[in-house]
């Protein structure tokens, strides 16, 4: 019988003393024998050294560093997966808890793919099942069309599995863009990504919680949060234009066509690049993946009359950054 191979989990610290165990004991609870904890903390005030310490002292599987500086959420990501050495990787969030057959169900599942994901339960920040999953409130994409990924995600960093490939590809991270946004992003653009229906991961939801896929704040947001999701998304474009594949010269025209859009009263040219590709561009979002003519023709009107007709939510704050991303 063959050796398994090596998976690496790539779990990223900050402050997360409460969760924490619970994580690690889900972690070392997997039937996967081989596997490495390559755990990075990122300057935590809070019981968060001593518990990895304390885990690293009682199983040779695990490996700690200390971050002399705070990198931010992106950055300290990047460091822990260039600090993994297995031929599969796993990212790992701090808060959630894993079942004991994830690493070896997504593995069985990856095949020729650059990368596979499960489906994930939502829980309380105390713990509770929230009855709801990841596919209640996406459509979860599998296959090779990154502009799938242009206006939504559907593969959070916690319920995927990667191939080492696929990291060397996609780092460094674009500044601006989501780790495991970007990686499913690459991973379409190459040997593409599997779904797996089975939720393997009970994903922690609460106020210090990077992402939202349950909703449960969408409607706390201030208006003006308008501009600066538009801000990202056009350096998400930018990278996604960036990135060498086939796919790159419509990236570009989109690029382009958002850059016109942001400075025009009308934006037919957008239009007409999003109603291209509008079955994959709008597939993952439920609302939109049922109307995506509806969607594309929303960007019809340039965001400088956005701004004259709805003020309020368009003419404040920042201004949308149409310079090279550094």
């Amino acid at each position: 019988m063959s050796r398994q191979p090596l998976i690496s989990i790539a779990l990223c610290t900050y402050n997360g003393a409460p969760f924490l165990a619970k994580q690690l004991d889900s972690l070392l609870a997997q039937d996967w024998e081989n596997l490495e904890i390559v755990a990075v903390d990122d300057g935590s005030t809070d019981g968060t050294r001593d518990i990895l310490m304390d885990y690293l002292s009682r199983d040779k599987r695990i490996s700690v560093y200390f971050n002399e500086k705070n990198l931010g959420f992106l950055l300290n990501f990047e460091k822990a997966l260039t600090l993994t050495k297995g031929a599969f990787i796993a990212p790992c969030d701090q808060d959630d808890w894993w079942c004991p057959t994830k690493l070896k169900g997504l593995h069985d599942a990856i095949g020729d793919h650059a990368l596979a994901y499960c489906d994930s339960l939502f829980m309380s920040a105390d713990g509770r099942s929230l009855e709801k999953r990841a596919s209640d409130v996406l459509n979860m994409y599998q296959g090779h069309d990154p502009a799938a990924f242009v206006f939504s995600n559907c593969i959070s960093g916690h319920a995927m599995l990667i191939r080492r490939s696929l990291m060397e590809r996609a780092l460094p991270f674009p500044a601006g863009c989501f780790h495991d946004w970007w990686l499913a992003f690459v991973a379409v653009s190459t040997e593409g990504v599997v779904f797996v229906p089975e939720p393997w991961v009970h994903y922690r939801q609460h106020a210090a919680a990077q992402t939202d896929l349950s909703g449960r704040s969408r409607q706390q947001r201030p208006q003006v949060l308008r501009l600066l999701e538009l801000s990202r998304r056009r350096d998400l474009i930018s990278a996604m234009a960036d990135y060498p594949s086939s796919h790159r010269p419509y990236f570009k025209a989109l690029l382009a066509a958002w850059d016109d859009w942001q400075e025009s009263w009308m934006a037919p040219r957008l239009v007409s690049l999003l109603l291209q590709r509008r079955d994959s561009l709008y597939f993952i979002n439920l609302r939109a993946s049922k109307r995506p003519i509806m969607r594309a023709l929303r960007f019809l009107w340039g965001l400088k009359l956005k701004r004259l007709l709805n003020p309020r939510r368009y003419g404040h704050g920042p201004k949308l950054d149409t310079s090279p991303m550094g």
